[in-house]
């Protein structure tokens, strides 16, 4: 039996949405595709057996998948959305068979790829144990099956015939850019919608995908095109009802807001939820709903004059409104450098890179090794026995001093920590040559005697001061 999870007006055709088991895979085992169906809005039925049957009935699997030379099926669609305003496009959920491995993927489609599908060849099996193959273009009849006519009742029988034994298409309809919008193994995506947001002064266009899960989330997902490349990204993730599964969603555009429902409760959501989710500017400049204000220090709705870099193309942009932190270590020592006192659940799976910045080497990125740099539990970073190489360049009076800069790629608050490594006067680092060794013991001993001589003179003062109050 079918699962129907939606259905779309679209021109001349109203579109079906649903899920089956997949007929033309019987022969090897029982499977559940994705479907979607046609029929014109003017069909009435056809004449004599099939007048109480759709005559222009077509259906075409549906396709989302992770390309490669084997690739990797998400086979059972679970629901779909169409922008009002943009009837070209559609938006689906779908997810694994859950007899297997678990997994859920978002992906888009064009009208122009489901109307190819429906143009190309049918598909037949002339026996039941024959593999089904492409119907030769000779059997088609005329009017071609499918076709939208005024009166299906007048279509001729071998029309009607052909199209009630063979209403399944040969080609799958593919879905944008060779790859899912986004997809996550071990979660079950249940519901979907879609925003799209324009910022015309600057030539931009966003999609913002909210896709519900089973367990009572939101995942928050934006799409833009660099270099006419389709690139998107997880921005947030927020609790609606705990183990809950979401089970309706709608936007208003006239309130800003987004309607989630689940079995026992309700909950209204404002799309631009800036302040209330970004504390720093790295993660607020990502969502495009948003911008951060440098000078408050505070992310807020976008507008121009606040800093946005959604597809992450200047990665300096939030320099100038980091967290500084200052670290005084000794030479030798280890020092643990953090990022997060809690990771926030958006990130918890996402790479974090750390980023040294010295006069020598200008930016550069930190390579972990047991014996050097260390990624903690936390994201952090231990640097073993620091010397003054991983202060920098800046010679200071009495050590060393530069950035050593957090930087997250898929949406991490940033942080400076400015490392000073003490070393002394001279730095720590062991002489190579005799008269190195008799510079610095020469140094010393001069450092020694005016330590000596100070200390005679605190001791003078000192014997003097007792006998002035002995006096008294």
């Amino acid at each position: 039996e079918p699962n129907f999870v939606g259905s779309f007006d679209g021109g001349e055709y109203v579109y079906f949405f649903f899920r089956e088991t997949a007929v033309e895979y019987i022969n090897c085992g029982k499977a559940v595709y994705s479907r979607i169906a046609r029929v014109c809005k003017k069909d009435t039925g056809g004449k004599n057996i099939l007048s109480q049957n759709w005559a222009t009935y077509l259906k075409a699997r549906i396709n989302c998948s992770i390309s490669g030379e084997f690739p990797f099926y998400f086979n059972e669609i679970q629901s779909v959305y169409q922008l009002p305003n943009d009837k070209t496009k559609f938006y689906a959920t779908f997810t694994t068979s859950t007899n297997g491995l678990v997994g859920s993927a978002v992906c888009s489609y064009d009208i122009n790829e489901i109307h190819a599908a429906f143009a190309g060849k049918f598909k037949e099996q002339a026996t039941s144990n024959s593999a089904w193959l492409p119907v030769l273009n000779s059997k088609i009849p005329e009017p071609r099956p499918g076709t939208c006519v005024n009166d299906t009742s007048t279509l001729p029988d071998n029309v009607l015939n052909f199209i009630r034994s063979h209403p399944l298409m040969d080609k799958a309809v593919s879905h944008e850019h060779n790859n899912p919008v986004f997809y996550k193994r071990d979660l079950v995506f249940t519901k979907l919608v879609v925003d799209k947001i324009k910022v015309e002064i600057l030539n931009q266009e966003y999609t913002v995908y909210y896709v519900g899960t089973n367990n009572g989330r939101i995942y928050k997902i934006v799409q833009y095109y660099r270099n006419q490349e389709s690139k998107s990204k997880l921005l947030d993730i927020f609790e609606i009802a705990q183990s809950e599964a979401i089970q309706v969603m709608e936007i208003s555009q006239s309130r800003k807001s987004l309607y989630v429902a689940t079995d026992y409760r309700i909950k209204q959501i404002d799309l631009a939820m800036c302040n209330r989710r970004y504390d720093n500017c790295f993660r607020c400049v990502k969502d495009p709903y948003c911008g951060w204000d440098k000078d408050t220090g505070t992310c807020k709705p976008y507008e121009l004059g606040l800093l946005q870099d959604v597809g992450n193309e200047t990665y300096d942009i939030c320099d100038t409104s980091v967290l500084k932190k200052k670290i005084v270590v000794t030479y030798g020592q280890s020092v643990h450098l953090g990022c997060f006192v809690k990771i926030p659940e958006v990130l918890k799976n996402q790479q974090v890179t750390w980023y040294h910045h010295s006069k020598e080497k200008g930016r550069y990125e930190i390579k972990y090794s047991p014996t050097k740099y260390i990624e903690t539990t936390e994201r952090g970073l231990v640097v073993i026995s620091v010397n003054e190489a991983d202060g920098g360049r800046v010679r200071l009076p009495f050590g060393w001093f530069s950035p050593l800069q957090l930087q997250h790629h898929c949406g991490c608050t940033q942080i400076h920590i400015l490392l000073w490594v003490d070393g002394g006067l001279g730095g720590c680092t062991p002489p190579n040559k005799s008269n190195d060794y008799q510079k610095i013991y020469s140094d010393w001993c001069h450092e020694f005697e005016k330590y000596k001589s100070a200390m005679k003179s605190w001791e003078k003062k000192q014997a003097k001061s007792q006998r002035l109050i002995l006096r008294c």
